[in-house]
């Protein structure tokens, strides 16, 4: 195993499981469900059921999931991402935001096309110490697929800052506990791309607090009908926690496989699909080394991709 072959970006990988979902649904698509779109006024049950599997799936680790009034299909979180950027600029005239050095890179690009100025602080900041603002913050964190550390989210809310939440990771991970019940948490963002390898379907279940005129729309009928019956499909077919078991111990083997032959400090992530060589290891590389896996670095850690070693011998369908 060649530690090389691993991805920069997080290219997640869609297991069996899903695969057998996907076969299933196709084969035995309802046909009345093809003209959904045209021959029923009301598409909201496609959500509904969505949203209901999501929650009895992961209220155990989201916390407080069921208690956001407003719910909308988003396309994937970016969707969601890039809508409530634009709420916040035209409806609340906010003009920047704040985000952790090295966090999802998408957050810099989206905000700064919608004309937000992104304001990068360390993880160990001191929030009362600073203006309150709105944070966009991944939990497990993009920067290297692990928990951020505890304590890190409950400073922010108690210093009066408000936080959207991105759950991308949410099924990745060993049992954990996101706790999503503070009002200052303006919204969650939920995606099927990272656990189940479901990019190109576009499947996002957001959750906010307040309304967002434009998703509305969204809500009443602009939607992916087929994602939305996809994703009941997963939510309530697979089994959350054994599911994540799998693959965190496949990540466990990948990992121990790829330490031994590259005598590198790797170490698996909380999400599944990530390994990484922390930041107090990373000091002991060679100059031959830190260059090799330069691609690799993310400020003072290195994250890898480990999809590629999950798909070898199976014809990958992977995605962001």
């Amino acid at each position: 195993m060649d530690l090389l072959k691993a991805f920069t970006a997080v290219y997640s990988y869609t297991t069996p499981e899903v695969r057998a979902v996907i076969g299933d649904l196709t084969q035995s698509y309802p046909g009345e469900l093809i003209d959904e779109g045209w021959v029923r006024s009301d598409l909201t049950k496609f959500q509904d059921y969505a949203f209901a599997a999501l929650i009895a799936l992961r209220s155990g680790e989201a916390v407080g999931l069921s208690e956001f009034e407003f719910r909308y299909p988003t396309y994937g979180s970016d969707h969601a991402i890039c809508e409530y950027m634009t709420h916040l600029k035209v409806d609340e005239g906010v003009s920047f935001i704040y985000v952790f050095e090295n966090d999802y890179e998408g957050y810099v690009e989206r905000a700064k096309s919608r004309g937000l100025e992104p304001i990068f602080k360390p993880i160990n900041c001191k929030p009362e110490g600073f203006s309150p603002g709105i944070w966009f913050i991944s939990n497990p964190s993009a920067r290297d697929g692990n928990v951020l550390p505890q304590g890190v989210i409950d400073r922010l809310l108690n210093s009066g800052h408000r936080i959207v939440y991105d759950l991308a990771y949410l099924g990745t991970t060993d049992e954990r506990q996101f706790d999503l019940r503070h009002e200052g948490i303006d919204a969650a963002f939920v995606s099927l791309s990272k656990p189940y390898g479901l990019f190109s379907h576009r499947i996002g279940l957001s959750f906010f607090r307040r309304p967002v005129p434009s998703l509305i729309a969204n809500e009443l009928w602009f939607k992916n009908i087929f994602g939305l019956k996809l994703a009941t499909e997963v939510l309530t077919r697979i089994d959350g926690k054994s599911y994540a078991s799998r693959y965190k111990a496949r990540q466990a083997d990948i990992v121990h496989q790829l330490r031994k032959e590259s005598e590198l400090p790797l170490r698996a992530s909380d999400a599944f699909l990530l390994a990484h060589i922390a930041e107090a290891d990373a000091e002991f590389l060679t100059r031959d080394q830190q260059a090799a896996l330069q691609r690799y670095k993310r400020g003072p850690r290195y994250r890898f991709c480990l999809t590629p070693f999950f798909a070898e011998g199976e014809r990958p369908v992977i995605a962001r």
